[in-house]
């Protein structure tokens, strides 16, 4: 089936509740290690179909999470306590979409020579020993622009800021684009895809700054 009337389909069916981060045996939160002396390591170069597995993975977990909540909500005569747009999940399946479009545009790209898309999985340690795929990257080189453009991120539904900050997505996306020798970082669509990330960055590249200043 099409993601996109997929998710139309499913989003329908979605009531007010997100996926839940996963946890270890003995309940405590899984939390991620990012490599200091090399961020750009917990980067994973993926192919389209991968990206295309992993979201769909991840969208059939929140379509059978809703379905799970609705039947008890069903069998309890509950009724939802926030409406379909306060679901907090709704807006990864938007990107899921959104991506799937990336994805059909990367394999008629090849001709044009002048952009190449990257996708990129960030998948730091696990303090459980393995890793996970935590967000889907999709990135723009511009080859005459010299410009390493972040176009979209898509989250994984089991991710928690409280595992680990996305601030230091951020950290191994710019030691990426050093490796890669583009000469700028272009940060722009990905704030005009999505606010928050302009303003969780800015505001922590403002404490990094304030931090030096009181340091020296």
């Amino acid at each position: 089936m099409n993601f996109i009337l997929f998710g139309e389909l499913f989003l329908l069916l979605l009531s007010s509740y997100a996926l839940n981060p996963k946890r270890l045996p003995n309940g405590q939160l899984i939390k991620y290690i990012p490599n200091k002396s090399s961020p750009s390591s917990d980067l994973k170069v993926i192919s389209s179909g991968q990206a295309s597995i992993i979201t769909r993975n991840w969208l059939e977990n929140i379509v059978v999470d809703v379905f799970n909540r609705e039947n008890h909500n069903l069998q309890n005569n509950n009724a939802p306590k926030q409406s379909l747009f306060e679901y907090d999940d709704l807006h990864i399946v938007t990107k899921i979409n959104k991506l799937e479009n990336y994805i059909q545009e990367s394999y008629q790209e090849q001709k044009a020579n002048k952009k190449k898309t990257l996708f990129l999985a960030w998948m730091p340690r696990g303090m459980h020993g393995r890793t996970e795929v935590l967000f889907i990257i999709v990135v723009f080189i511009l080859v005459e622009k010299q410009e390493f453009v972040i176009k979209q991120l898509v989250q994984s539904p089991f991710w928690d800021p409280a595992q680990i900050d996305s601030n230091l997505l951020k950290l191994a996306l710019e030691d990426q684009n050093q490796k890669n020798n583009c000469t700028t970082i272009n940060l722009d669509d990905l704030y005009n895809d999505d606010l928050r990330y302009k303003l969780a960055w800015a505001s922590w590249n403002l404490n990094i700054k304030n931090k030096d200043k009181s340091s020296n």
